[in-house]
């Protein structure tokens, strides 16, 4: 009897698309992965998720391109990133002469980040959160909804919001999150998906939605070296509503 050869893989490295304006997974088989100008091999997963196997665990900055998305460069720090499983979250923009799209976009001497909710449309509302077990009860709408991974914004009005991300999801109406709540709130204050946008040089930034031709309002939030500013932004007209620090 022959023995059996036994092949092993190592799982390198995870990565999961989403798109940013709508919370869905990225999949396409023409996503290009590069490192150093060359294209690293990848296996798609399942629903926007792209497996790399035994390419080494190397630090290194790696460029992507997906038709249909902005370009990205990213970075890959395994001292950053779990052992066993090393795995990145990418949220990917539209590009702009994407069907649908709404563009803000402007400068900020200092900025770091910019990200926005979007007002009037929550997708689900805080009932109570358990500190000791980092748990929040939620008051759902009559669908099925999956919020594991996602990144969230607990409205304070329209005033500000507490981004958080849901680490967990044991049931349709319980979530754990990676980290606790700090600021106060109101049972029922809506919860709303954070969309991202993109910061170059200098404060140069751009934020794309979707146009849904309902609920253009946007709260932006720009995150600077010194401070933290919020803006009441209406795609559907010209100029910022409000502007809160």
């Amino acid at each position: 009897m022959e023995n059996g050869a036994v092949i092993r893989y190592r799982l390198d490295l995870l990565i999961r698309l989403t798109d940013t304006t709508t919370g869905q997974a990225v999949t396409s088989q023409s996503a290009m992965f590069r490192r150093d100008g060359k294209l690293m091999p990848s296996r798609l997963k399942g629903d926007g998720n792209y497996i790399f196997v035994d390419i080494g665990r190397e630090n290194s900055l790696i460029q992507l391109t997906v038709p249909g998305y902005d370009a990205l460069e990213f970075s890959v720090d395994y001292e950053e990133l779990d052992e066993n499983m090393p795995s990145i979250d990418l949220f990917l923009i539209p590009s702009e002469n994407t069907e649908s799209i709404l563009t803000l976009s402007g400068k900020m001497r200092g900025l770091t980040a910019v990200e926005a909710v979007q007002l009037g449309k929550p997708v689900c509302s805080i009932n109570e959160f358990d500190p000791k077990g980092n748990r929040v009860s939620l008051f759902l709408p009559n669908r099925q909804m999956n919020m594991e991974g996602g990144h969230y914004g607990l409205l304070h009005g329209e005033k500000d919001y507490e981004h958080f991300v849901v680490e967990e999801q044991p049931n349709q109406s319980t979530v754990k999150l990676k980290d606790q709540l700090k600021d106060d709130f109101s049972v029922g204050s809506g919860i709303a998906r954070v969309i991202f946008g993109r910061v170059g040089e200098k404060g140069n930034y751009v934020l794309r939605v979707r146009n849904t031709a309902e609920h253009p309002r946007y709260l932006v939030r720009y995150t600077t070296d010194q401070s933290v500013k919020y803006r009441v932004y209406d795609f559907g007209g010209d100029e910022p509503a409000e502007e809160k620090s």
